[in-house]
């Protein structure tokens, strides 16, 4: 994916419908937005920290395309921010659903009773 693809991308993830209602909310004349939308023009570190910031994208992801899109971290305060919000009798649910999105990302747990097997040295 191309810087400009990746900017796109952030823009929608963040909300912004269009280039012009991003272009606005940033305070960026709209050509400049656009064209670094369009990949016409190119953007340096200091537009892309802007960028990110706005779209709550990781810099790293947006300039270079390593990494996730969004900070992890940032994340998982937002998905503790709505339990919290949540009446009681719903955050359970709600942490039903996370356990089973979670459980195919999870280390099975170590049976403290099943001896584990040792690796073996390069020396061996």
């Amino acid at each position: 994916m191309e810087l400009h693809e990746r900017l796109t991308e952030a823009r929608k993830q963040a909300g912004f419908e269009s280039a012009r209602e991003a272009a606005d909310a940033l305070g960026v004349p709209y050509p400049t937005y656009a064209g670094h939308e369009n990949g016409s023009s190119g953007f340096r570190a200091d537009k892309g920290e802007i960028y990110a910031k706005k779209f709550k994208v990781r810099f790293e992801w947006l300039m270079r395309g390593t990494g996730h899109m969004k900070d992890l971290a940032t994340k998982y305060r937002e998905i503790l921010l709505t339990y919290d919000s949540l009446p009681p009798d719903l955050q359970e649910t709600y942490a039903d659903v996370l356990r089973k999105l979670a459980a195919p990302y999870q280390q099975p747990e170590l049976d403290p009773a099943r001896p584990q097997a040792k690796a073996k040295s390069s020396s061996e």
